[in-house]
């Protein structure tokens, strides 16, 4: 009864933490000064959490989900007499990763199909002008100045003094220089073209972020859910307790990222994420609801660590796709802005969940 008192309390008290912790990203995602200074100020710290979790991830993949889902499958193949030397466990998490791609790709599909005009030209870097492609420029007012002063100060061939022209609306060469032309023949103008494919690339990377963020969260459900399981099979009250108190460090870190991921694919609803987040602190105690009652009713082991190893290498599957393609490429890579500090958070990421592991008990 003692066992069972201290795995109810563990089950409580991960699912308040889970809470607190994947809840401090709202703060930090919605809330600060609206100036343009506090802005980007805000955008660069999120840059350099998204870094660190994607570290943590990294971490959370090399340091407990695949090491621990391949013991239980070796642990399989002792109680079932398998004998082979083909990593059937590497088939479980590749099939994870191309399972994630394929849906991610269903659903941009179906979003492409239903919202075309979000996804044409959403990415592309030149305008077709009178047929022909010309290169995307961004004029400043100095630059108009010149042209304006050039042309002897008169209209022909400027552009008018009141044209709404921003210093970051691309437009093309030739539409200023046909300007009025461009109304006759009934050409989409610079500004309502910039503005236009501004907010269809903001749906697109909406759209993509929460595929992404959804993805994580169904990843990490898994795994919180065989951590919970790893509480709820323990015997003893201070086996409960140890292992609980290393679960709890990685949880609670890993909830922090997981709530910064959803907070920020969910800025005009938070309460979506906030549902998403609940569901998420759940999940450890259904783990140990379920430890529970395999502890009492006696299931068949080798069931058990087969379940178990297959769904922990369809997470990890997930953790790789998501953490590499997903979170990582968007800071690290050729195409970056080769920040060093991006790489060093996410070291420190890794280093976190490495620590971590050292606090696990067997």
């Amino acid at each position: 009864m003692e066992v069972v008192i201290s795995k109810v309390l563990t089950a409580i008290i991960l699912f308040v933490l889970t809470l607190v912790f994947s809840f401090i990203p709202y703060v930090m995602v919605l809330r600060g000064s609206k100036s343009v200074v506090s802005a980007r100020r805000r955008d660069g710290v999120i840059a350099y959490l998204n870094c660190l979790a994607g570290g943590v991830f990294l971490g959370t993949l090399l340091m407990h989900i695949l090491p621990e889902g391949s013991e239980q499958f070796d642990k399989y193949k002792d109680n079932v007499d398998l004998v082979t030397e083909f990593p059937l466990f590497n088939l479980f998490v590749v099939g994870g990763f191309f399972l994630v791609a394929f849906v991610e790709l269903f659903v941009h599909a179906q979003l492409h199909h239903r919202h075309p005009e979000t996804y044409s030209g959403c990415d592309d870097k030149h305008a077709t002008v009178h047929g022909t492609v010309g290169e995307a420029v961004y004029p400043t007012e100095d630059v108009m100045t010149r042209s304006n002063h050039m042309m002897g100060g008169g209209n022909y061939g400027a552009i008018p003094a009141n044209t709404d022209v921003r210093r970051n609306s691309p437009a093309t060469l030739s539409q200023h220089l046909k300007g009025q032309e461009s109304e006759a023949v009934g050409i989409l103008p610079a500004r309502s073209f910039s503005r236009s494919n501004s907010v269809h690339h903001e749906i697109q990377s909406h759209h993509a972020a929460g595929v992404r963020a959804f993805l994580l969260l169904m990843a990490l459900s898994f795994h919180t859910i065989f951590d919970g399981l790893a509480v709820g099979l323990q015997t003893s009250s201070s086996e409960v307790w140890s292992v609980f108190a290393a679960i709890t460090v990685h949880k609670t870190i890993i909830a922090f990222c997981l709530g910064l991921e959803l907070f920020q694919s969910n800025v005009e609803k938070p309460w979506k994420a906030m549902v998403w987040l609940i569901f998420f602190g759940l999940m450890s105690p259904l783990g140990i609801s379920v430890g529970i009652g395999l502890t009492s009713s006696g299931i068949n082991e080798s069931a058990e660590l087969l379940a178990s190893s297959v769904l922990q290498g369809v997470a990890g599957g997930t953790f790789l796709y998501v953490t590499f393609l997903e979170i990582l490429c968007m800071h690290i890579g050729h195409h970056s802005s080769g920040n060093f500090f991006y790489v060093f958070f996410a070291l420190v990421g890794f280093a976190i969940m490495a620590g971590t592991r050292l606090l696990d008990h067997d």
